[in-house]
């Protein structure tokens, strides 16, 4: 009984979830100006609380966006498409290029390893707040980021 209950919970939040959800729009991202094959971290935040908080895992590995996702890649550019619905996101690629999952630095802090946002502007020697890097989705959007 107490099985069926649970069941039915699941199939009633699948449900709200797809109905608030049920628009989805394309977002194709091309990342151009990789320099060395690695591993191209894709994370799509929508919470400014998670992005600016920076938390982590006991890995190291930033924890709190809502969608993302890692491939292999060669020097070169890289496209995909991914669907979302209407919003505010912030995104972040990292090229980890010794397959380790986190953004390697050097003694004094500068990333050893390409690294990229949303922001239309180049932000050095610091990370960017979620609002200088959101954009706002609600169309198919192209969204063209080089990496640094």
């Amino acid at each position: 009984m107490n099985k069926f209950f649970i069941v039915l919970i699941l199939l009633s939040n699948i449900e709200l979830f797809s109905q608030n959800n049920s628009e989805l729009f394309e977002m194709k991202l091309n990342i151009s100006n990789i320099e060395s094959s690695g591993n191209l971290m894709i994370a799509i935040w929508s919470d400014s609380k998670s992005w600016n908080t920076n938390t982590t895992n006991s890995s190291g590995q930033m924890v709190g966006f809502d969608y993302g996702f890692k491939e292999k890649v060669q020097k070169g550019k890289f496209s995909t498409i991914i669907n979302l619905p209407k919003g505010t996101y912030f995104i972040s690629i990292l090229l980890d290029e010794n397959f380790n999952n986190i953004l390697d630095k050097n003694f004094i802090g500068i990333p050893s390893e390409q690294y990229g946002f949303s922001t239309k502007k180049q932000i050095r020697f610091r990370k960017p707040k979620f609002d200088e890097g959101s954009i706002e989705f609600f169309k198919n959007t192209i969204l063209n980021i080089e990496l640094q």
